[in-house]
């Protein structure tokens, strides 16, 4: 070999092993990095209303204990914010953000949380879009609330959710969603809390029969049924800031025919604040009792046209109630 040749070839063996060593050194100073304890929590509603000016505090890291908090909020603010609380104001439009809050330290790889917070507007046909407006009006004395009803038959249906707040949650834990969407509570907490305002009740076995031979114009239906058809002539093609609220469904095509406006919602339990459901069920409760522990509820599937009862535990699950009453020309 060639002593020029020899020189090519023991310089090029050199800059890989260089190579190869560098590579080495690189990947052992990473690995000396520490992964953090603990999952960074926040607490920030799902919905908040357009213009409001929410507090974020960022916690949960437990080791290391000193860990610097950012926070990224495209479409808000362009750069990062480097503090564990923050105060924002969200935009003045209807939209979605995604917060992000991630933790820092010297040694220790990043971690993060994120969660998506939507903005709306409570005002009629705003946010929400899609239903029938009742000139019907009724204020709760309690809290000034405005609730439009309809009448069907002998009574008077609320066409919107109860939202009264002396016991159980709104929609998401978002307050902002009470006035459209109303609360969820546990069959106990409607029934103990008399929650209907004075001269309303929540509906009984007896109700929401006479609400099905409305839909089903005129056939008498028990309680104790399935209600083939119902859930469809029930429910209301909504949208919340223009994305359907129900999925598409032959079998369900939402033709709200008295406009009782129903929502899929979903429902959440006691000891959770997670909602499940969402955008697949509406579910509301009976003042009709199974038996001490259990109380009875209807609910709309969107991939179903009916509209079938149920039943569970008094202090468990949380669904919506509709609030009724004698129509007064009917006393």
């Amino acid at each position: 070999m060639q002593l020029t040749q020899y020189f090519r070839w023991f310089g090029l063996a050199a800059l890989i092993l260089l190579s190869l060593l560098s590579c080495k050194k690189a990947e052992e100073e990473e690995d000396t990095s520490d992964s953090m304890s603990g999952t960074i929590v926040f607490d920030v509603p799902y919905y908040v209303l357009k213009c409001e000016t929410v507090t974020m505090t960022a916690s949960g890291v437990i080791h290391p204990k000193d860990v610097t908090y950012r926070w990224y909020i495209p479409g808000i603010y362009v750069d990062s914010l480097a503090r564990r609380t923050v105060t924002v104001q969200f935009p003045d439009s209807l939209g979605s953000f995604i917060v992000t809050a991630q933790a820092y330290a010297p040694d220790f790889y990043s971690t993060s949380t994120s969660q998506q917070v939507t903005t709306i507007d409570t005002t009629w046909d705003s946010s929400l879009t899609g239903l029938q407006r009742s000139d019907q009006l009724i204020v709760d004395k309690r809290d000034g609330h405005a609730y439009r009803y309809v009448t069907a038959g002998d009574l008077d249906w609320f066409s919107q959710n109860l939202s009264w707040q002396g016991a159980g949650v709104p929609f998401r834990s978002s307050p902002a969603t009470a006035s459209m969407f109303g609360s969820f509570y546990t069959w106990n907490e409607a029934m103990k809390n008399d929650v209907c305002p004075e001269g309303w009740r929540v509906p009984t076995h007896e109700d929401w029969e006479s609400l099905a031979t409305i839909l089903s114009g005129g056939e008498r239906l028990s309680f104790i049924d399935n209600w083939d058809g119902l859930g469809s002539k029930a429910s209301a093609d909504a949208y919340l800031n223009d994305s359907r609220m129900w999925p598409y469904s032959p079998d369900n095509v939402h033709s709200n025919d008295i406009g009782w406006n129903a929502l899929p919602l979903g429902y959440t339990f006691s000891h959770t604040n997670e909602f499940t459901g969402l955008n697949n069920y509406g579910c509301w409760w009976s003042a009709t009792e199974k038996n001490e522990s259990q109380g009875f509820y209807r609910y709309i599937w969107y991939d179903q046209s009916d509209f079938p009862m149920a039943y569970t535990d008094k202090n468990d699950l949380r669904a919506c109630v509709r609030c009724v009453r004698t129509h007064p020309q009917s006393l």
